[in-house]
């Protein structure tokens, strides 16, 4: 299963509702990701402790934590 999103300016990658929904991934999780061997695509999956603290989420330096981005807003602004 792949899916293709355009990379946000601010790096943010977009998961719309019903693909978090197939996948089972809610707000506050967090992902690992990895560059595959083409390197023109990542790959995210769940991470199994759910309880990394923020830093040591920003520490790992390949897990993020999905957050609410409200992408109309940056239209807005720009």
């Amino acid at each position: 299963m792949g899916y293709q999103f355009k990379v946000g300016k601010n790096h943010e990658i977009p998961l719309p509702d019903d693909i978090c929904d197939q996948l089972d991934v809610k707000i506050n999780d967090i992902l690992i990701c990895e560059v595959d061997a083409n390197k023109s695509s990542i790959s995210m999956k769940k991470h199994s402790n759910q309880a990394l603290s923020d830093d040591e989420v920003v520490s790992s330096g390949n897990l993020t934590r999905v957050i609410y981005y409200d992408l109309e807003q940056e239209d807005i602004a720009d």
